[in-house]
């Protein structure tokens, strides 16, 4: 079968030649001889993404992310290798890259339009649009200079994303700003996946990742370490992330919302605790027994519709199972008020050992993190002899023996 690709890389390299001082590129100049040393930020990356495909780019800081997504977007060209584009490309790479800081936002938005293919109506026809999304109508006409992150973030964001492109690449920039435009720019990502546009994401967010993206490619020191379905990928790479951890005792919190004190979240997690089928609240559970983990949440203001997020932990947050609403149900939670979700769990299979529960509230789509809250450690006493985090139901078969 025939397949478009939008993007074809093979064998992608990048370097980039690094001076221990200024005057060695002077003497280089002079003398004719090397004062440099060679650093290789992408060592043969090659990667497929079909028409309307989703690529997350996942890895470590260092790994050569940025340098693949620069590549991608035009704005620095490889050492070698190939790469094939079909379309029109937007990015939102550097936080204010491309943004003239003199010129005002209407300005910015004319050149930056301009820069991405966009003839001068099809940019005075746009603009309107753009602005009324960056919600930025009253300092508009500021020189961008005056502008704070946040506000960078917005206006590159509306940019990208309202001039139609057919491949948009976004980076990290969404982490930084208001809780409430991160939601927004959230759900026009995941409207632009569904209108069948190409799109490539790389976040730290590996719920975000496996979210809105097909297929991952995992850099490691400038190579490809792992590709394929998101599911997969995003597996592998926590795996990683664990051993590196423990081997340096280290703990990491994987589902970690983006916390902004200055914007109230929509909905708050007052309490998370833990009962039996009866509705007595338990510090101590046995194995096997039924249980249910109750969420109580507050919503001031008017219903908001999303999701809950449920995990059992370890007292040092390492995540032995969890789960979402929105995997169970096609209908969202209607928030409003003081409300108590539930998780019932007809059978207790942890081991014995110290836990604790988290739970979330995510938006509509299951993929930007509200609020999240934590329970008091609770105990797990069983009575079967083997060790570990849980119990599997299991039946031995040995030499010699009849079965």
């Amino acid at each position: 079968m025939f397949v478009l690709f939008a993007i074809d890389a093979d064998s992608l390299t990048k370097h980039y030649r690094v001076y221990l001082q200024p005057s060695d590129r002077l003497k280089e100049m002079v003398l004719r001889t090397p004062c440099h040393q060679l650093v290789e930020a992408l060592k043969g990356v090659s990667f497929q993404v079909p028409v309307g495909g989703t690529l997350g780019v996942i890895g470590e800081n260092g790994s050569g992310k940025s340098t693949l997504l620069k590549i991608l977007a035009g704005t620095t060209q490889p050492s070698g290798g190939r790469l094939v584009k079909k379309g029109r490309t937007a990015a939102l790479l550097e936080l204010g890259s491309g943004f003239h800081p003199d010129f005002s936002g209407r300005k910015n938005i004319h050149l930056n339009a301009a820069l991405l293919g966009l003839n001068e109506k099809e940019i005075k026809d746009k603009e309107p649009e753009i602005i009324a999304f960056s919600e930025l109508e009253d300092v508009i006409d500021r020189p961008v200079k005056t502008y704070s992150s946040g506000m960078y973030m917005r206006l590159a964001f509306s940019i990208a994303i309202s001039v139609d492109p057919d491949i948009l690449i976004i980076d990290e920039a969404l982490s930084v700003g208001d809780q409430y435009f991160q939601q927004k720019c959230i759900d026009r990502m995941a409207q632009i996946r569904d209108s069948g546009k190409t799109f490539l994401f790389c976040s730290h967010s590996m719920y975000l990742i496996a979210e809105l993206c097909q297929k991952s490619v995992w850099l490691h020191q400038g190579k490809v370490r792992d590709y394929g379905d998101s599911a997969d990928v995003v597996g592998t790479y926590l795996a990683y992330l664990d051993e590196k951890q423990s081997k340096d005792k280290e703990t990491s919190k994987t589902w970690t919302p983006s916390p902004d004190v200055s914007t109230a979240p929509e909905v708050t997690v007052e309490e998370v605790f833990l009962t039996d089928v009866n509705g007595v609240r338990l510090e101590r559970a046995v194995q096997f027994q039924p249980l249910v983990i109750k969420v109580k949440t507050h919503r001031s203001g008017p219903p908001f519709k999303g999701h809950v997020g449920i995990a059992l932990m370890k007292p040092d947050e390492k995540i032995i199972f969890a789960a979402m609403s929105k995997k169970e149900k096609s209908q969202p939670v209607e928030f409003a008020g003081d409300q108590v979700s539930e998780m019932v769990l007809p059978s207790l299979s942890l081991g014995s050992g110290a836990y604790k529960i988290s739970a979330v509230i995510s938006d509509i789509h299951g993929l930007a993190a509200i609020h999240d809250g934590r329970s008091d450690i609770f105990h797990v006493v069983s009575e079967q002899p083997e060790l570990g985090m849980c119990w599997l139901e299991h039946e031995w078969r040995l030499p010699g023996i009849d079965h």
